[in-house]
């Protein structure tokens, strides 16, 4: 391939203008230190399966590509029981996720840089059968380096959002000869098939299989830490819970807290900042304007009257919003692309969100048309919306209803993928 060298070139002077940035990183936060070796493709002793007929190689970006693998990854395991599978994430929150839900269904690692010679080393130690990259995560030196040792390579989950349609398509040159070496494309929609044949996917290799996310939902636990009872709340409390916000978003649901509980007597607001290193902004935003709070890890019953939680662990988010009277969706009015509104509306919850939903448009739309979810194009009308939404309670369970049926609907899309897979691997 005419390209890897440039590319080559540009990953290793990466990391040569960035080893300052990342010494100083190492030594600052912990999560930079943790898995180094394994991201040189040094693993150590037991951590890897040793099958002689190889493994399942799943590749995935972070935690919410992890929680969409769960049920392909399980249905994996029951048609290939005798094939270990081997989970690489990107991040090391994504990893904790797979090792904590996974238990021993898979051996969770960091995924290698992508240099040809570094996954190398992965792949002489699991010798895998086939390479499975969750949604469209195209690593030039990985499916390279697994095409030429013979390993078919396919995408599970396949999109293409509004924003990164227009650059991959600048890049085309530099994106089909890679594209062309997976075997095949499982796609969430028409409109991402049509893109990734667009960006140089052979199209006899691509199919629609849907969303694997709508496969994913788990609502059958409470969250760790108990629910409103341990916590002292009223069981008729209203609960606002405002999952994954982008900075800004939380100043705004803070002033429709302020003023809707006069309103509402007892109300609750459940603030779960997208990235948990932004706690401590969180923190001193509320201390800032005189609100008292608690952090959900030191939650008890002793804690009736508060009515401020900021969430600070991860894993809890999708049993939270069990809990809630309404949902906002963040990121959607503040930054750009939203999140997962899936988990909410599996939990038959209201859902509210802003216009930036684009790398969640199809389900969004259909939450909207189906009555399931109210956007919101101007961030002053959120007091007015989820006012309206909480005045009422009857209203609300049918738009839960409704968002509940749009996600039942969608389901199969793992076992559609897994067929894929089995004609691949054949």
């Amino acid at each position: 391939m005419m390209y890897y060298p440039l590319y080559y070139f540009f990953i290793f002077s990466a990391l040569l203008l960035g080893i300052p940035f990342f010494l100083v990183r190492m030594a600052t936060t912990r999560r930079f230190r943790v898995g180094l070796g394994e991201r040189f493709g040094f693993y150590r002793s037991g951590l890897l399966p040793r099958g002689e007929g190889g493994a399942i190689w799943v590749q995935a970006a972070s935690v919410g590509e992890v929680n969409a693998a769960l049920p392909l990854i399980g249905l994996l395991r029951e048609e290939y029981p005798s094939i270990p599978v081997v989970l690489a994430c990107q991040t090391a929150a994504g990893r904790s996720t797979a090792v904590k839900k996974l238990g021993g269904q898979a051996a969770a690692i960091l995924s290698p840089l992508d240099l040809g010679p570094v996954v190398g080393r992965l792949i002489r130690r699991i010798s895998p059968r086939i390479l499975i990259l969750i949604e469209t995560e195209i690593w030039p030196g990985t499916i390279l380096a697994a095409r030429r040792r013979g390993i078919p390579v396919v995408v599970v989950n396949g999109r293409i959002s509004d924003r990164s349609f227009p650059r991959y398509r600048r890049a085309r040159i530099f994106l089909q000869p890679v594209l062309s070496r997976i075997d095949g494309f499982g796609m969430r929609s028409e409109l991402d098939a049509g893109r990734i044949r667009v960006l140089g996917a052979p199209p006899g290799r691509v199919r629609v299989t849907g969303n694997i996310k709508f496969d994913s939902l788990d609502l059958s636990r409470s969250p760790s830490g108990g629910g409103r009872e341990s916590w002292g709340w009223p069981p008729d409390a209203p609960v606002i819970v405002a999952g994954s916000t982008y900075e800004g978003e939380e100043e705004l649901l803070l002033k429709a807290f302020q003023q809707l509980r006069g309103d509402f007597p007892g109300l609750k607001l459940i603030l779960a900042p997208r990235h948990l290193e932004r706690i401590g902004a969180v923190e001193d935003l509320l201390r800032a304007r005189g609100e008292d709070y608690r952090l959900f890890s030191r939650i008890s019953s002793a804690d009736g009257e508060t009515g401020l939680v900021i969430l600070d662990r991860m894993g809890v988010l999708s049993a939270l919003y069990r809990e809630a009277s309404v949902v906002f969706v963040g990121r959607s009015l503040r930054g750009s692309g939203g999140q997962n509104p899936i988990e909410p509306a599996a939990a038959a919850r209201p859902i509210i969100f802003g216009p930036r939903m684009e790398n969640f448009a199809e389900i969004a739309e259909e939450l909207v048309l189906s009555g399931g979810a109210i956007r919101i194009d101007d961030e002053n009308r959120l007091p007015a919306v989820i006012g309206k939404v909480l005045a009422h309670p009857g209203q609300a369970a049918k738009m839960g209803t409704r968002a509940r049926a749009a996600v039942e609907k969608r389901r199969g899309a793992s076992r559609r993928n897994l067929e894929m897979i089995g004609e691949i691997i054949k």
